[in-house]
């Protein structure tokens, strides 16, 4: 609420929605839905991406308004919701570290995926 109050347009919050949490599915233990919703009854402007496209996602975040100051409505805080597959449906990943061959995999899929 203050991020949206002060017109903080330069401020950006990555969510990374897969539905999971520590415990199990957030469905579960505390459901989160509609969360775009929730972040724009707070001001916020919310952009739904592919988390699995690296090119959308670096579209998106240099299309974003982030001349903060004004009290125009357009000058608010970005929420940035992406779903990614690599840990998507898996627990462990809130707890567990990566193994030297998942961060390998990792990295190479980030270098594939390219930037535009």
């Amino acid at each position: 609420m203050f991020a949206a109050h002060h017109n903080l347009s330069n401020l950006i919050a990555i969510v990374d929605n897969n539905g999971q949490q520590a415990f199990g599915k957030t469905k579960d233990i505390i459901d989160l839905n509609p969360l775009g919703e929730k972040w724009q009854a707070f001001g916020w402007e919310v952009h739904e991406v592919d988390g699995h496209d690296t090119v959308e996602i670096v579209k998106t975040l240099r299309a974003l308004n982030r001349s903060s100051g004004s009290a125009e409505s357009h000058n608010r805080p970005h929420d940035l919701r992406q779903r990614v597959s690599f840990m998507e449906g898996k627990v462990e990943w809130h707890y567990l570290p990566l193994s030297d061959e998942q961060y390998v995999q990792a990295v190479r899929e980030i270098q594939e995926a390219g930037e535009p």
